[in-house]
């Protein structure tokens, strides 16, 4: 019995650290910020940041104050950029949003439980 018990034990732990996001480097962290102010401003076409606020929280662990201070910076640095941004630098900031931002996202947010990619998430 304490065999099933243990075997029981080892499988359940290793779907839980399956189950849990890979932990982001401060740079990523710190990129996540930026995601999420890009991805929230209303000049870039406005968007759901709400995955970018989650893995934001479920990252904080750990942290040292200086970076959740670069990563405030960040935050505000993107906002003021997407704010000013016209022409080009608006481009360059929609192709970072669509392109280095999604990649920081965990797979389960970009596709659908088939595995393929979510037809939403394409616009």
């Amino acid at each position: 019995m304490l065999k099933v018990i243990t075997i029981i034990a080892a499988v359940a732990a290793a779907g839980a650290a399956v189950a849990s996001p890979a932990r982001l480097t401060d740079v990523q962290f710190i990129q996540a910020a930026r995601c999420e102010a890009l991805t929230a401003s209303s000049q870039l076409g406005g968007g759901d940041s709400s995955e970018f606020k989650a893995l934001i929280k479920a990252q904080r662990g750990g942290r040292v104050d200086y970076i959740f201070s670069k990563a405030d910076e960040a935050q505000r640095d993107a906002a003021r950029q997407a704010r000013h941004a016209d022409g080009y630098a608006r481009t360059r900031l929609i192709a970072e949003r669509d392109g280095a931002c999604k990649a920081l996202l965990p797979e389960s947010a970009t596709q659908t439980a088939g595995g393929r990619p979510d037809p939403k998430s394409a616009d």
